[in-house]
């Protein structure tokens, strides 16, 4: 079993291929989760199935309950159901295979495949970018369509699993490994790199700063001077941070460049974002209706429907999506998942492979903040994935 959960993350981007079966839309990626799932629940009668405690039942259900709300209250319901299909349902499925058959000593297939497919994407990316096919300033969009982020968003967390795994590979003198790892991650890299996203390699900072934390803690925290650079790093990262990401509304959308032009659009959608939450605190505005919403409270503003409603997908900020989207109840299931992972993964921190399922959790809750890390049929499995491997540990 664990192969065949290896080869769900190794074939992550097959959710592109779409197709319907007796009317209902489906993907590859999504026929072979639920392939998988029924041998799982095939080889599980057989040996027995492993109970869930409460600590993790109490916020999956929690999350269900309000997707299911969601899910009723919203405007399109076939819209809903689909994310609620694509986004969670499937996620969940591969979450349940994780829990009942993968062992520690399976972690390393689970890393692979995510690197496999992190190579897949990469590669695409680079290629595209020789051939010229990239938009009017540069930017590769990749296998995704759409926007370049997607890109970024997909390697980031694989390039925070490669920086780490490399880094334990180099302690152990595993070089064999190491002279494949080095290679993905710089191709990696530099596909983040041609997408353009800046706000994927602060994630990546981020992501690794915090494995190197967990990772060296107990010599860290024995040390006045490594504490002092720790704290200037910090500092000067939120520096940075302000920095590339700030406001400057003296510009207008025309003459603004893409820089300021993408920082101005993301606060506005905050801004605006918060006053649906406003409108909508408890329930939100349903599963897949934050566009629609956002395009009706802003419909006779300056600039909105022209240049700032097209680029509203999402809120830009993972936890505004699981609030407007999930209302009040989503949110909180969703802070409850993080809070009960990283304390397990704090509680752990001895297992040579949780600081490294730190780093990467860490680097899709960094990313969260300015553009919606996990709401995709692929970066919602890799969440749920990093999540279930703490409780393997």
């Amino acid at each position: 079993m664990s192969y065949l959960i290896s080869l769900i993350l190794l074939l992550l981007p097959s959710y592109l291929i779409r197709f319907s079966i007796e009317g209902i839309p489906t993907t590859a990626l999504e026929v072979l989760i639920y392939v998988v799932f029924l041998i799982g629940l095939w080889q599980a009668k057989k040996t027995g199935f492993h109970k869930i405690p409460l600590k993790i039942y109490l916020p999956i259900s929690l999350f269900i309950i309000a997707l299911a709300i969601s899910t009723i209250i919203a405007s399109d319901k076939l819209a809903a159901l689909g994310l609620l299909k694509g986004f969670f349902i499937d996620p969940l499925l591969v979450f349940w295979l994780i829990w009942q058959f993968i062992k520690k000593e399976d972690l390393l297939k689970l890393f692979w495949g995510l690197i496999g497919s992190g190579t897949f994407v990469a590669l695409h990316t680079i290629i595209l970018k020789i051939l010229g096919n990239s938009t009017a300033d540069g930017r590769v969009i990749g296998i995704f369509g759409y926007s370049p982020n997607y890109v970024a968003l997909f390697l980031a967390p694989v390039a925070v699993l490669l920086i780490a795994y490399g880094l334990q590979l180099t302690a152990h003198r595993k070089y064999l490994l190491l002279m494949i790892c080095g290679p993905i991650l710089v191709i990696s890299l530099a596909a983040i790199y041609f997408s353009g996203s800046r706000g994927g390699f602060l994630a990546i900072l981020g992501g690794t700063g915090i494995f190197i934390l967990s990772n060296f803690w107990g010599w860290i925290r024995q040390r006045i001077s490594a504490k002092i650079i720790i704290a200037i790093l910090i500092l000067s990262s939120l520096y940075i941070s302000w920095t590339y990401f700030q406001p400057d509304f003296s510009v207008s959308p025309e003459n603004g460049g893409r820089i300021a032009t993408s920082n101005n659009l993301r606060w506005q959608i905050w801004e605006t974002t918060l006053e649906l939450a406003k409108e909508h605190p408890l329930l939100g505005v349903g599963l897949g209706n934050f566009q629609n919403a956002f395009g009706a409270l802003t419909q006779n503003r300056p600039n909105f429907p022209e240049y700032i409603t097209p680029m509203a997908l999402t809120p830009h900020n993972i936890f505004l999506l699981f609030w407007l989207e999930t209302g009040i109840l989503g949110l909180v299931a969703f802070i409850w998942l993080l809070v009960i992972f990283f304390h397990q993964a704090l509680k752990n921190l001895n297992s040579k492979y949780s600081p490294i399922i730190l780093g990467v959790m860490s680097t899709l809750v960094l990313y969260g903040f300015i553009e919606a890390s996990i709401w995709k049929n692929d970066l919602s499995i890799i969440f749920w994935v990093i999540w279930g491997m703490i409780w393997v540990i």
